[in-house]
């Protein structure tokens, strides 16, 4: 099979060499273009007794992960869209050989001060046929060196082997910053001199910036703009800083009673400064993508801050379109294992509190040893507790809020919608003092009321059926109710379906093991398997098992036959996710 990317992992002697040809070895951060799995990267000299700061661009994505184990920054994936070069004091490299040159080229075009290494094949440099060619020959020829090593990738430490020649490249690049800085000191002060002058009048910030409409493409241009705003102002502060210091020392400095003035005007000084600032407009940025209504109103608190989690992997991404496009991609194709969850949370809020606010059924058998019971939330009412409010607040807290906004989402879904038509959030902050006073107010999906004083919110649902689908979609993944392919038998979905039915005979059976006796309590299974240890939750699952089969017995439900039917288990609803403009959060 071809691979597609050309990925040759780079020998170790090989990548030794390359570290070793960077002529300043004061490493303020280092770019990798085509990191692979960062076999170029493992030899890299310590600074200070600590690992270089090491970026990566690698477009095979499956790659990014062992990339981030290794502990290094993933910043891109397509390394001729990157732009973001200026923050790096060096660039090693070990392009596509197909492409060599190009990505040279790019690598000196988007470098503002540095050296760059690269390997190449040798024909790249020993036949310059191309344009490209022809021009990296000029750069090797103005501004570096080259070496060429027969057979790097033939030796046993290649896990590729390929008799090629390779040409290892080096190139310093100087900016023009460095003439501003040390140039001509006469020149600098009337050009200083002519901007005062300029800015003399009165000074305006722009209040409104020509946009094209579009969302992602507001966020680029106006990232871009921050970035080129703070580059200007670092050179800017770092001139300021030579003229300080040529200047001299204050009296105080002079005397010793003062701090002394340094001079933040180098060049690896201003490559840091301007990282750190890059790097803070970077995570705004990417933040403000985390945080805008694009992605919040589709996603429930909790689903947020479980995406918010992975934070720190996506805000090392370089901030641009395709890399915005990429990642909501990326939350449309898990769309349903991120609906999946929101459902799960919703259903562990409910049942979290209240054993109230469930019933239980047998579970599918998984072996002969083990049966767990499943959970259903009750049709009728459930209640939820925690959500007390003082006699002079006129709504609930935050916290309460986002709690009726997730139920809201959530029961939307399950009805194939983007949004309540009446939101929980609505009801109780144009009906609170109603609320209050204990009269029932209805929404979308729920009839609620309020308990100030004990806190509690009683929610009774007005669509049985979506209670039914979170029912079944929480019992197939937690696996307490059969494989769609599994025959189950008729028992099986008749006490299923009765579980409300049977629930007072169950607790009446439960509660013969769990009542106190006299001042001591006896074993609570409830108890035990939501917040005990392994034991236990071992424990008092049996105990409640057997509480359970007693109950279906007296019933007439063999416990023991709930598989010997041949009646199918499509009645278990799977979880295909909703159409994609359910989370469809960008165009």
């Amino acid at each position: 099979m071809t691979d597609p990317y050309q990925y040759y992992p780079t020998p170790e002697a090989l990548s030794r060499k390359a570290w070793a040809m960077f002529k300043n070895q004061q490493f303020a951060r280092v770019l990798e273009p085509s990191a692979g799995e960062g076999h170029l990267l493992r030899p890299g000299p310590y600074q200070y007794g600590n690992r270089l700061p090491i970026d990566c661009i690698e477009i095979d994505i499956r790659k990014h992960a062992v990339l981030r184990d290794e502990g290094y920054a993933v910043v891109g994936m397509d390394f001729l869209q990157f732009q973001s070069g200026s923050v790096y004091s060096h660039i090693i490299m070990n392009p596509p050989f197909a492409e060599g040159a190009k990505h040279v080229l790019k690598a000196w075009e988007i470098l503002f001060d540095g050296e760059i290494v690269a390997i190449l094949n040798a024909e790249t440099v020993r036949n310059p046929f191309s344009k490209e060619r022809q021009l990296l020959l000029r750069l090797i020829e103005q501004h570096g060196e080259v070496e060429f090593l027969p057979e790097m990738f033939a030796g046993e430490d290649a896990e590729r082997k390929t008799p090629v020649d390779v040409a290892l490249v080096w190139l310093k690049k100087t900016s023009t910053y460095e003439q501003d800085i040390l140039g001509s000191i006469l020149d600098d002060l009337r050009k200083d001199r002519r901007e005062a002058d300029d800015l003399a009048g009165e000074f305006h910030l722009p209040h409104e910036l020509a946009l094209p409409n579009a969302f992602i493409d507001n966020a680029v241009l106006m990232f871009n703009a921050a970035v080129e705003a703070a580059r200007q102002a670092v050179v800017s502060e770092a001139r300021a800083s030579r003229y300080r210091t040529m200047l001299g020392k204050t009296l105080g400095e002079l005397s010793g009673g003062g701090i002394s003035s340094e001079d933040d005007s180098s060049s690896d000084a201003v490559k840091r400064t301007l990282f750190k600032r890059y790097r803070d407009l970077k995570n705004r940025a990417w933040a403000s993508i985390l945080r805008s209504t694009q992605v919040t109103s589709r996603l429930s608190s909790t689903a947020q801050k479980r995406l918010e989690s992975d934070f720190e992997a996506v805000k090392s991404l370089e901030f641009t379109v395709q890399n915005i496009y990429g990642f909501l991609q990326g939350i449309i194709d898990q769309q349903g294992k991120i609906q999946l969850s929101m459902v799960c949370d919703v259903f562990d809020l409910i049942t979290r509190y209240h054993s109230d606010n469930t019933v239980f059924y047998m579970g599918w058998k998984s072996n002969d040893k083990h049966r767990a019971l499943g959970m259903r939330i009750k049709t009728t009412r459930f209640v939820i507790p925690g959500h007390a409010t003082e006699s002079y607040q006129n709504d609930l807290s935050w916290e309460s809020q986002r709690m009726l906004a997730d139920f809201d989402k959530v029961f939307a879904m399950l009805d194939g919608k983007y949004e309540a038509a009446v939101r929980l959030e609505s009801v109780f902050r144009n009906h609170f003092h109603a609320l209050r006073t204990g009269q029932r107010i209805s929404g979308s999906y729920f009839d609620v009321r309020y308990y100030p004083g004990v806190g509690t919110i009683h929610f009774f649902p007005s669509n049985k059926a979506l209670i039914d689908r979170m029912n079944r979609l929480v019992g197939n993944h937690r696996r307490w109710l059969p494989p769609a392919e599994t025959k189950a038998g008729t028992g099986f979905w008749q006490q299923f379906d009765q579980a409300e039915k049977l629930d007072k005979a169950f607790r009446t059976e439960v509660n013969k093991h769990g009542k106190r006796d006299g001042r001591h309590f006896h074993f609570d299974p409830f108890w035990a398997v939501k917040y005990g240890g392994e034991s236990e939750r071992e424990r008092g699952n049996a105990m409640l098992t057997q509480a359970m089969s007693t109950v279906l017995a007296n019933h007439g439900i063999d416990p023991d036959s709930l598989l010997d039917s041949d009646q199918n288990g499509v009645r278990q609803l799977d979880w295909d996710g909703l159409p994609d403009s359910q989370l469809a959060l960008a165009s």
